[in-house]
């Protein structure tokens, strides 16, 4: 008798004592009983480990070489005889649907992977036409973006223009406060010197009443002139002055108005600047996913096809949605 044998984690000790078991209940041993006996096993596995319990149970059972050639009873022989040839055919039918059922899965198999390969193709035409549409876009974008780059190289200009014409009219105002201050300055020197000299005209014509009086009404009439042409001087200054301040006010409202708008084209260029940025991180995405699909389209049918299905479906989650 040969040593039993372990393989893949049926041993054929345990195929034989199944044997025996179904041959003690009066059953005959078949590759699927044996299987249902021990609860697991294959076909392929259980089906030589039988062979070689029929072939040792003449042995086993003590009836020897010689014994079968002097004469072995004629039931014996026979119930042997239609045992081996029901568990060779049961063996063979069981390869059969084996084979039948491999051979419907690998159908089912290729008709599932050549619908896999249509969806690609599709998707892939769809990506193509989705990027033309973004490069349409991207050209689109990248035009707003450069009309707008035009528009604030305008406005800026513009506020550099409002900028030195506003600082051209403060140096004008300033110069007309200076030249103001110094006009006053040159009438209080004068007013100083006018009353200088009524005090000496006052202290030299004081032995003269009537000399002094008219000298005195002389120097007051010349003072009322002098005062009046101060208050008409003074009077044209603050007009020029309120002048100057309401130019000085409209010249910053301007340059008020062309900051707002300069900010307005600046946030209008960062919004479509932020725009190109998002396409182009789309187009690269779409890219990158459109590069494995091809690969994949391009790669040698072989392997699982189960492996096959859930790259395919891993790919199409991995792929970029509007």
């Amino acid at each position: 008798m040969n040593p039993p044998k372990v393989t893949r984690g049926v041993q054929e000790a345990d195929v034989w004592a199944a044997a025996d078991a179904l041959l003690a209940q009066g059953l005959r041993p078949t590759i699927e009983r044996v299987r249902q006996q021990i609860g697991r096993g294959s076909p392929n596995t259980v089906s030589p480990m039988l062979e070689s319990w029929f072939a040792t149970l003449g042995q086993r059972l003590g009836v020897a070489q010689s014994d079968v050639q002097d004469g072995v009873p004629e039931n014996v022989l026979r119930l042997a005889q239609e045992l081996w040839n029901s568990a060779t055919q049961q063996a063979v039918a069981a390869a059969q649907k084996t084979l039948e059922e491999r051979e419907n899965a690998l159908q089912a198999s290729r008709l599932s992977h050549e619908a896999d390969l249509e969806h690609m193709a599709q998707r892939e035409k769809a990506l193509h036409q989705q990027k033309q549409a973004m490069d349409e876009a991207m050209k689109l974008a990248q035009g707003q973006a450069q009309e707008l780059s035009r528009r604030l190289d305008e406005m800026q200009q513009l506020a550099q223009d409002r900028e030195a014409q506003l600082g051209s009219l403060r140096a004008e105002i300033a110069a007309q406060t200076k030249a103001r201050e110094l006009e006053r300055k040159e009438h209080s020197e004068e007013l100083q010197a006018a009353a200088q000299e009524r005090q000496r005209l006052a202290e030299q014509f004081a032995g003269n009443e009537r000399r002094m009086l008219t000298d005195l009404d002389r120097a007051r009439q010349e003072v009322t002139s002098a005062k009046k042409t101060q208050a008409e001087q003074e009077r044209k200054s603050e007009a020029r002055l309120a002048e100057w301040q309401s130019r000085q006010q409209h010249l910053e409202e301007e340059l008020l108005q062309a900051r707002t708008q300069l900010l307005g084209a600046q946030q209008s260029a960062q919004a479509a600047q932020e725009r190109v940025t998002d396409l182009k991180a789309l187009l690269l995405a779409t890219q990158s996913a459109s590069a494995p699909a091809a690969a994949a389209k391009a790669a040698p049918r072989s392997g699982s096809p189960s492996l096959q299905r859930r790259g395919l479906s891993q790919r199409a989650r991995n792929l970029p949605r509007k």
